[in-house]
């Protein structure tokens, strides 16, 4: 119990949480290990501040495939004071990143398009939150717990491997760019975006015993987050390095788990399955170009979003006084 009770401490301290708190709250507790698949996607476009079209340049990564290893640790104390500390890490096997430039409002009169592969992109998720439980049915069937808590989600997303598949000089030249861009693969494409997501999330965790089918949990998160990203765009000459460009913004996600677990040894020990779907998007921000003579350049961010959805299959054991 003592080597739980210090993982606890470290865990939440961690992500911010005072360990008195960590302390009293591990008289009951359960540590799981989680490996998932998961798809995510992520796309942001910006446009000129005061001109030009609306959608400028747009940035999406689709279809990211994910192997995701999850660990947990929950549990609660004598005065029904729950918590629950989460981090995953996922490796991306898959996917694709498409680099589109318009100049034309409303994604018209494309002029650039590249497509190029993920290749070395990585995810990282930190979580925790406190709550009060509340029982309700027959023996306590019902657990409802209202939470407060807080996260942090990164993306390391990487462009590699590119290939020009749409360039089109007479669009182009209406936004007085000019030169030619043979189609195909080119050479040394290796730029990166790392983006974060963090900020206090409110929601419930809601548990309902099957008695001898085990246990359905749903649980609910609504966030509200501030969002940062850095790039290193490594083809650009004009472009600073390694920060090329950064984006600010604010914004909001939802969370939604649904999972089942059931006990398979008298000594604690439960299998499970859960489902967890979420979706993020900010309102409008900055674009702040840092430029290789030193000088700055700024745009709008219009708006980023991402989306995810894995399916976890998990090992759980349980510690009890």
């Amino acid at each position: 119990m003592i080597s739980m009770c210090s993982r606890h401490v470290f865990l939440f301290a961690l992500l911010g949480l005072p360990s008195g708190m960590v302390l009293a709250a591990a008289e009951q507790a359960n540590g799981s290990l989680s490996l998932g698949y998961r798809v995510d996607s992520l796309d942001w476009n910006i446009r000129a501040v005061n001109s030009g079209p609306n959608i400028l340049s747009e940035l999406e990564w689709k279809g990211m495939d994910i192997s995701q290893l999850r660990g947990e640790l929950s549990g609660s104390n004598d005065e029904n004071i729950y918590f629950r500390g989460q981090a995953s890490y996922g490796w991306v096997w898959d996917g694709r990143n498409q680099d589109s430039d318009y100049a034309g409002d409303n994604r018209s009169l494309e002029f650039s398009r590249s497509s190029n592969s993920v290749d070395g992109s990585k995810v990282l998720d930190l979580s925790a939150g406190l709550g009060v439980i509340f029982s309700a049915g027959a023996a306590d069937q019902w657990q409802i717990v209202p939470m407060a808590g807080y996260s942090w989600h990164y993306q390391g997303l990487r462009m590699r491997d590119g290939n020009q598949v749409v360039w089109d000089s007479s669009n182009a030249a209406l936004l007085d760019i000019g030169g030619n861009v043979p189609l195909g693969p080119f050479a040394g494409l290796n730029s990166t975006y790392d983006a974060k997501w963090y900020g206090p999330w409110l929601g419930a965790d809601i548990f309902l015993d099957l008695q001898a089918g085990g246990t359905v949990f749903v649980r609910l998160e609504a966030h509200r987050v501030r969002y940062s990203a850095q790039a290193n765009w490594n083809l650009r000459g004009d472009f600073a390095h390694p920060v090329s460009f950064e984006h600010r913004a604010d914004g909001w996600g939802r969370v939604l788990e649904l999972g089942w677990q059931d006990t398979f040894s008298p000594h604690y020990w439960m299998w499970g399955v859960n489902v967890t779907m979420q979706s993020w998007r900010t309102d409008s921000g900055i674009d702040r170009i840092f430029f290789s003579d030193g000088s700055v350049g700024v745009l709008k961010l219009n708006e980023v979003r991402w989306s995810s959805r894995s399916i976890n299959l998990t090992l759980r054991k349980a510690f009890a006084n």
